[in-house]
């Protein structure tokens, strides 16, 4: 019953139990066990993504808060108030960020801070904060209120890759762990490596870190995911072989240095492409992991994974044009599709895939 089972011949799934914690070390050698698949499928749970959902914790805290609720007030929970105590949370470090929908009604003002105290009590956390709608600009800036502790600072554990960042001014995405890894079996020892959207170092760190790349470039152009990703190469002790390149990468990517580059933009790293056509080494080509999420609506089920291969032949041709209009004069382009990665379901008939676009080059004939 409970056997590894092969999904295709780039992916197998591993059984788990729900309950088991694995520890980050546990993890990198159930990965080079596997090392001829290029991903594998493990329960979040057993990956610590710190996203907690129901069990006794939420049954506890429900419980104490409504006990604090009967002392305060002499009345028991209405409905509409049990349902704002959350059953999910996201744990990063000691901090417990609570869900945009916690605990919004007026009524709650009337337990103060002792509420709050209570929720870092039951849940074994020094500090605590609530999420709210992301800000409409071009960082996707979080909007979050720390309502208990000095510091929204925290340092978050993924993959054995320690990433640290302030939450009221990063967001860190959890759905990007299955893509972590893939990186995590690269072999990049010999490789430079262009990140166009680096953040607070997603995709960075696992480049650095466990496919060993010599070099990357880090292209950014939010100060606040800059600071962060300074700070993480720092105590990953990887600081040397990073640079970072601040600002829009249209105008600051590195040219004609890049064995692989990195397009991780959603809802589409399109406005990507020239910039890393051009980051490709001129002299032999490379690798472009093109992020790009995909409409499968009018799709069927079965057809599906024939419908992003189609997608990514089609994106590996526009690729092709670009990279010989760049290099008409001396070289001749050829850009191939190799795979289609699956990161994650972006939402109903959306898939978050990305493209692995090989380039090749040769001396074109018209060179004198």
């Amino acid at each position: 019953q409970y056997k590894a089972k092969k999904i295709n011949e780039n992916l197998i799934a591993l059984p788990i139990a729900g309950d088991c914690k694995l520890a980050e070390q546990q993890i990198l050698q159930l990965i080079k066990l596997c090392s001829s698949y290029q991903s594998i499928q493990l329960p979040i749970q057993s990956l610590q993504m710190r996203r907690y959902k129901g069990g006794n914790a939420a049954q506890s805290l429900h419980q104490a808060i409504a006990l604090l609720y009967k002392k305060r007030t002499n009345l028991s929970l209405s409905s509409n108030l049990a349902s704002e105590i959350p059953h999910h949370w996201i744990k990063h470090d000691d901090l417990i960020l609570l869900p945009a929908n916690a605990f919004t009604s007026q009524e709650w003002h009337i337990l103060g801070h002792e509420l709050w105290h209570i929720i870092c009590s039951v849940l074994a956390s020094k500090r605590l904060a609530r999420n709210s709608i992301i800000n409409n600009d071009n960082h996707r800036t979080p909007n979050v209120e720390l309502l208990v502790g000095e510091t929204s600072w925290v340092v978050h554990v993924d993959n054995g890759i320690k990433y640290t960042f302030d939450i009221t001014k990063c967001m860190f995405s959890p759905g990007n762990i299955s893509e972590k890894i893939r990186i995590s079996n690269f072999d990049c020892r010999d490789e430079v490596v262009v990140d166009l959207y680096a953040g607070i170092g997603y995709f960075v760190l696992p480049y650095l870190i466990h496919a060993k790349a010599k070099l990357v470039h880090a292209c950014e152009w939010n100060p606040h995911a800059v600071e962060a990703l300074e700070k993480s190469l720092i105590i990953n002790k990887v600081r040397d072989r990073c640079i970072i390149h601040f600002g829009d990468n249209r105008q600051h990517a590195p040219k004609f240095v890049a064995d692989r580059v990195n397009l991780g933009l959603l809802p589409t790293s399109r406005p990507g492409w020239q910039v890393a056509c051009a980051a490709l080494r001129s002299d032999r080509g490379g690798w472009l992991h093109v992020h790009n999420n995909v409409n499968t609506y009018n799709t069927a089920r079965s057809e599906r994974k024939n419908f992003w291969l189609q997608w990514g032949s089609k994106i590996a041709s526009e690729l092709e044009l670009i990279l010989n209009q760049l290099h008409h004069e001396k070289y001749s382009w050829k850009a191939t599709c190799k795979n289609i990665a699956h990161v994650k379901r972006y939402a109903p008939h959306i898939d978050h895939l990305i493209a692995d676009i090989h380039c090749t080059v040769s001396t074109s004939s018209n060179t004198e």
